[in-house]
């Protein structure tokens, strides 16, 4: 799988007049990413895609059995990941209220370690 490259702003990044790409393992771990920070509703042709953040997350009372299954089912369901081997969340709440989730996974190209995806609030 070929995808083009995105930053740390989910920009796309353009390198002398051509976009940038990544390949296998590195475009298993963008894609995990992207399916992650993409909030449900969040795209016009398809509101039923994305992540429940306001739906089923950001709520009050939290219910972090079904966060946790939520998130691990985003990050299972995506192209080219066979096995989800780690993973934790955090939760900072108050006025910063950002979650970060870390995992590593075994995909189609081998393993992915110790990626951190945090989606603010």
């Amino acid at each position: 799988m070929i995808g083009r490259a995105l930053d740390s702003n989910n920009d796309l990044i353009i390198e002398k007049g051509q976009f940038k790409t990544v390949k296998d393992g590195a475009e298993v771990v963008q894609h995990v990413r992207s399916r992650l920070l993409f909030y449900l509703g969040e795209w016009f042709l398809d509101l039923n895609s994305g992540t429940p953040y306001f739906q089923q997350i950001f709520v009050k009372p939290t219910n972090l059995s079904l966060v946790e299954s939520i998130l691990k089912s985003r990050i299972l369901n995506t192209p080219g990941v066979d096995k989800l081997t780690e993973f934790s969340m955090t939760y900072e709440g108050g006025s910063i209220r950002k979650l970060s989730v870390s995992f590593s996974a075994e995909t189609t190209y081998g393993t992915i370690n110790s990626e951190e995806v945090t989606i603010n609030v």
